[in-house]
């Protein structure tokens, strides 16, 4: 007989990452990444665009921010449906 809490870890406690989650977990990760590269590289940007250096920082964080709001939404739904599913 094992213990509870070794069988309650032992538990995948997340779904398994479909074609399109994987997808927009890449893309969601892409889209920080860039952000702290355009963030990095503001002092060239402000050479190359003068006053519209930020924008593309700007433009880059709302995408991420929506982006993750859909992703995360579409993750906890894919992972209560496992829940429910792995439930006797």
């Amino acid at each position: 007989m094992t213990h509870p809490l070794i069988t309650f870890l032992k538990t995948p406690m997340a779904a398994p990452e479909t074609r399109t989650l994987r997808r927009m977990r890449r893309l969601w990760m892409a889209l920080c990444w860039s952000l702290a590269l355009t963030v990095l590289l503001l002092p060239v940007l402000k050479l190359l665009l003068g006053s519209w250096a930020a924008l593309p920082a700007l433009l880059l964080t709302i995408a991420a921010v929506l982006h993750g709001l859909v992703y995360f939404r579409a993750k906890g739904r894919a992972d209560d449906a496992f829940g429910r599913e792995a439930r006797p």
